[in-house]
């Protein structure tokens, strides 16, 4: 299964819902989208196929790489034989390092040999990873999932994030009560990006930052891996490291996937409901649609 460049994708006629379930099990599951019932035309779940699209943003001290790279190798090895794990990098544009494998050593050398350093680039690719996905998910029944692996700081990014225009002559500018409008304003455009995307995100950023700056991109990443339904997991300092990548790999493997019709003549946008019968379960809400 090889790795292509990211193409167009073609109109849609069924949503691919990713839903993580904490209790129960989503058999007779139901769906709405805008209030109004649809059909539940298949449930792909943990013994279903999956592919794990694992990109790699490793920039800074090599201490948390090290530690994550470690870390990944271990989860990448408890994953099940129905799971395959492409290695990709983020920097200076998606590149694949590793196309879809089931063998661990692979994956392991393609971790390994993988150098990092220079700029992060997180923002710029993680569109272009899901739309990679999204690919895989037209040409295969597999469930798909995209998942970031960072330690990236706002400050290390080509573009500027951190000095908005200040207008000297007004007092009431708003970028000087709001040092992170650019920060917000670049999530907020990637964030549109994905939801017209139907791969779930991951996020792990091994090297929390305290500083108001780095807080504001951290939120941003959570904001943008819970828009696509899936999670981002922000590690506090290097001990925590081997315990977030774990549960995200973990989360990732049992994650379902549920198809659900599009009715004709659905509207530019979609929100999704969706209930089943003494089942917990958080699941991707909003989705904008091709036409």
């Amino acid at each position: 299964m090889a790795l292509g460049a990211p193409t167009g994708p073609g109109p849609r006629s069924r949503l691919r819902v990713p839903v993580v379930v904490s209790k129960g099990d989503p058999a007779g599951i139901e769906a709405t989208i805008d209030g109004k019932p649809t059909t539940v035309q298949r449930l792909r779940g943990p013994s279903s196929d999956l592919v794990v699209l694992l990109v790699l943003d490793f920039s800074g001290d090599t201490a948390f790489p090290e530690a994550a790279r470690a870390a990944l190798e271990a989860a990448s090895g408890q994953m099940p034989a129905n799971a395959w794990i492409a290695v990709l990098r983020a920097q200076d544009g998606l590149r694949v390092l590793l196309d879809p494998s089931g063998d661990h050593p692979a994956i392991i050398a393609a971790i390994q040999a993988y150098s990092g350093g220079g700029k992060a680039g997180l923002l710029e690719t993680v569109e272009d990873a899901a739309r990679l996905g999204d690919r895989l998910l037209e040409k295969s029944a597999a469930r798909v999932a995209v998942v970031f692996c960072t330690d990236g700081s706002i400050y290390n990014y080509r573009e500027d994030f951190t000095n908005p225009v200040i207008n000297s002559s007004d007092s009431r500018d708003l970028s000087r009560r709001f040092p992170d409008q650019l920060i917000r304003e670049k999530v907020q455009k990637v964030t549109d990006g994905l939801l017209g995307t139907e791969t779930p995100l991951w996020l792990i950023h091994v090297h929390y930052r305290v500083d108001p700056i780095n807080e504001a991109y951290q939120r941003g990443l959570q904001q943008l891996a819970e828009a696509t339904g899936g999670t981002a997991t922000i590690c506090r300092g290097l001990s925590e490291i081997p315990e977030g990548v774990a549960a995200v790999f973990a989360q990732v493997r049992d994650h379902w996937s549920v198809i659900v019709a599009l009715p004709a003549g659905q509207g530019r946008g979609a929100v999704v409901s969706l209930s089943a019968p003494e089942c917990e379960m958080t699941y991707r809400q909003r989705f904008s649609v091709r036409r």
